[in-house]
């Protein structure tokens, strides 16, 4: 059984994920012609503590902080429409306490309820990565209502068009659904491309990652 304080630990990690991302994104611009060099997102800072034998954590938060502010600098030159809808927005973390569950919320009835769902827990989003998730999600839907693709492989050619390489796409009963997180800054986009689209920002699970995690007792 997780304890309260993993799940805190954990909360932590995720949200650091959260906001440096993983690999390399080649997105395109949302503006028609224009060309965007291959950026790498940043790593944590764990990564970046390690990296620099001898600096202190100062120095290790400092770098962090130069890393963060160059993915989201790219995010913005790449997805301009996205930017400029969110421009302002605050950063403010929420408490961790307001985090929702995937699986329809908490039950104070039950005090064993969160320790046994920790992984189907979400790190909660600020309102600067809610207006970006909404502005991506509701850009996908757009694109994937003109022509919703039928399966796997048209999926991930419109995701890798509009600038989500990364996603995961797979078949359901449900139709083609797929997750992702958004190239350099996040969060996580999910959902179904076929049929009607419908597609939700979330932060990731605590767990790590987009994808809802199978486990729990």
């Amino acid at each position: 059984m997780k304890r309260p304080a993993l799940a805190a630990a954990t909360a932590a990690l995720a949200t650091g994920a959260l906001l440096t991302g993983c690999g390399s994104t080649h997105a395109p611009s949302d503006r028609a012609g224009a060309a965007r060099p291959a950026v790498s997102a940043s790593p944590s800072v764990s990564a970046s503590a390690s990296g620099s034998a001898g600096s202190t954590p100062e120095e290790a938060q400092r770098k962090f902080e130069e890393q963060r502010e160059q993915a989201a600098a790219e995010h913005d030159r790449t997805f301009p429409a996205v930017a400029a809808a969110c421009a302002g927005k605050s950063t403010a973390t929420p408490s961790p306490a307001a985090t929702a569950t995937a699986s329809g919320g908490y039950q104070p009835e039950n005090p064993k309820y969160n320790e046994n769902h920790v992984y189907a827990q979400l790190v909660p989003l600020n309102p600067l990565q809610q207006c970006r998730g909404d502005a991506h999600a509701a850009r996908v839907t757009a694109e994937a209502a003109k022509q919703p693709p039928t399966g796997p492989d048209q999926a991930k050619a419109l995701l890798t068009r509009l600038g989500y390489p990364g996603a995961a796409v797979g078949q359901t009963a449900n139709g083609v659904q797929f997750s992702v997180s958004v190239p350099g800054v996040g969060p996580c986009l999910s959902g179904t491309l076929s049929a009607t689209p419908q597609v939700e920002a979330h932060g990731p699970y605590l767990e790590g990652g987009c994808e809802r995690p199978k486990g729990g007792h």
